[in-house]
């Protein structure tokens, strides 16, 4: 028990928001499927069956202009990605959390499994030996910088999306201890906290839609995105699709 509580106090508020949200997703996910299973596609379908038709037209043409619709087993993973991502830079719109992203853990957890399912599909489709003969092309004195290539995207990819939430949260943290001091300068009157901040920041209330608007629904869309995109190309560098396109039309 003691290992246990001191997991748990290590943990950060951003990491359980974080399996909060996968948590439900999963739970929600599951539903979705079993009620998209039942679904008699002779019908007319419902607002939420075009929303998912939709998705998944944009999901499946992100895929096959990379993939060419090999690998079809990292369309699920992917579409699962960008939902994620995407719940997880819009929740501060919705709750008073921090986006699990803030803390660095997330980001490289994410990038430690992408990279885990990218190695898993070149293991599979390629082998273990072109794996290990790719870190001695295009001569073998390329060993030691394409060994460095294990960790320079991963890391910079997780950099990415860190560096991306945490500038925004910073920005948005400032503004409103900004608005704050002026709005206590101005409006001494309003009913403060312990801590001498306003109960109601009512300046920031006015210019914080806009900012919240960009930091939060615009930059996180984005940034769900790239993800995204950045683990279907990573993973498709792994592959050669020519040999398998080949393969293909063979009937190999």
């Amino acid at each position: 028990m003691e290992i246990i509580n001191k997991y748990v106090e290590a943990q950060s508020e951003q990491t359980w928001v974080f399996m909060g949200i996968a948590f439900a997703l999963s739970i929600l996910f599951v539903i979705g499927g079993k009620y998209i299973d039942k679904q008699d596609p002779m019908k007319k379908p419902s607002k939420f069956m075009i929303i998912v038709d939709v998705f998944y037209g944009f999901i499946f043409n992100l895929y096959n202009s990379i993939f060419k619709g090999h690998c079809k087993s990292i369309l699920p993973y992917s579409a699962m990605l960008i939902i994620l991502l995407f719940t997880m830079n819009w929740i501060g719109l919705f709750l008073p959390v921090a986006a699990p992203a803030t803390d660095y853990n997330v980001p490289l957890s994410l990038v430690i499994i992408s990279f885990g399912f990218r190695y898993a599909l070149e293991f599979k489709h390629m082998g273990i030996g072109a794996h290990i003969k790719s870190y001695f092309d295009p001569i073998p004195v390329m060993f030691p910088l394409n060994l460095m290539d294990i960790v320079a995207k991963p890391l910079s990819m997780s950099m990415r999306l860190f560096g991306n939430i945490l500038s925004g949260s910073l920005i948005l943290s400032v503004y409103y201890s900004a608005m704050d001091s002026v709005q206590n300068s101005l409006l001494g009157f309003i009913p403060m906290n312990a801590d001498g901040t306003p109960i109601i920041s009512l300046l920031g209330g006015i210019v914080g839609p806009p900012l919240h608007f960009y930091f939060d629904m615009f930059s996180g869309t984005i940034q769900a995105f790239v993800f995204t995109l950045l683990t279907l190309i990573f993973s498709s560098l792994a592959l050669d699709l020519d040999e398998m396109d080949e393969k293909a039309e063979k009937g190999v």
